[in-house]
């Protein structure tokens, strides 16, 4: 006589076998995850794998599957190992968009960098495709419109595709949209340094939003330093000026330098740009004593960086920049 095995016996161990496959696939993701920190992607991508075998509906696991495989890959090389990489990589990720539900917080954020990295991935050779990584982009955004860094994907795929002004509109839509956002700030304001336009870069505005970012935070050196910096490299680096021109620069980014130093006398990374300034003037001035001036104190904040650096370094502290 056979014996019958009650329905809901049979409904209750389908339930514990398929619980019990879920926790051993969020064990080989948490694994993958741990190697993936330490930058072993070949092993991650065996748990990974292992995680979708057993879960094919985790979207966070073919996401970090196609970045495993995308960590391995290098730009510029076309043995066919090399770009099947990348092929896997975008297999997987389309994957993951497959997948996810977008109903919990970490699955939307895994639908954002998924959306981010097809974007890049399309906006660059052996890929490069301006309507898919538009595609994408628009997608993106409308994930979450307000965002800066979406946005900023957005701008980055015009600029790559030579679309300057609508570039120029997405880094300024992402500035209104967060005006109180330093990197918003400092994300146009570089945008506008840029040799992009005619003449080379529009650095008057670059230089006008800088000072808004500033003024957002006027008790952080930060943005008096990166003033500094910008006034440096137009100095340094623009080959339209004349000597009177860039000394008048180098003064400029001298008097942002010293506002970030006067809050912050130890900021390694301002000192060694203030010594850079310095080392402008010397090259433009014709007073040789005034040169030698210049160099000398160039040498010494060189000294005073370096110094500061193993002072921070034997006591275990993150140098300030």
């Amino acid at each position: 006589m056979k014996t019958r095995v009650p329905l809901l016996a049979v409904a209750a161990l389908a339930l514990a076998g398929g619980a019990c496959t879920q926790i051993q696939a969020k064990s080989a993701f948490q694994d993958g995850n741990k190697l993936y920190k330490e930058e072993n992607y070949k092993r991650a991508i065996e748990k990974y794998q292992r995680a979708v075998d057993l879960d094919p509906g985790m979207a966070e696991a073919w996401f970090y599957l196609g970045s495993s495989h995308q960590a391995l890959y290098r730009p510029g090389k076309d043995a066919p190992e090399n770009l099947e990489r990348l092929q896997k990589a975008v297999d997987f990720y389309k994957k993951s968009l497959e997948v996810n539900t977008s109903g919990t917080e970490p699955q939307k954020r895994v639908k954002e960098n998924t959306l981010g990295a097809l974007t890049a991935i399309y906006s660059e050779d052996p890929h490069k495709s301006f309507d898919e990584a538009l595609r994408y982009a628009q997608e993106l955004v409308q994930s979450n419109p307000t965002e800066a860094k979406n946005l900023f994907a957005m701008a980055n795929l015009y600029e790559k595709f030579d679309k300057v002004p609508d570039a120029e509109q997405q880094y300024k839509k992402a500035f209104e949209l967060n005006s109180q956002d330093v990197k918003a700030c400092g994300a146009l304001a570089a945008f506008y340094n840029k040799p992009l336009w005619e003449g080379r870069s529009r650095f008057d505005e670059a230089i006008d939003i800088l000072t808004k970012c500033a003024d957002l935070a006027p008790e952080d050196p930060t943005g008096y330093y990166k003033l500094a910096t910008f006034y440096w490299d137009k100095a340094y680096r623009d080959p339209l000026l004349d000597d009177e021109a860039k000394g008048k620069y180098a003064d400029r980014g001298l008097e942002q330098v010293d506002r970030a130093l006067g809050m912050k006398p130890d900021y390694i990374d301002a000192i060694i740009y203030k010594g850079l300034l310095y080392r402008v003037k010397a090259l433009v001035t014709k007073n040789l004593r005034l040169r030698q001036q210049y160099l000398e104190q160039a040498q010494t904040l060189q000294k005073q960086a370096l110094e500061l650096k193993k002072e921070q370094a034997a006591g275990g502290a993150a140098p300030a920049s």
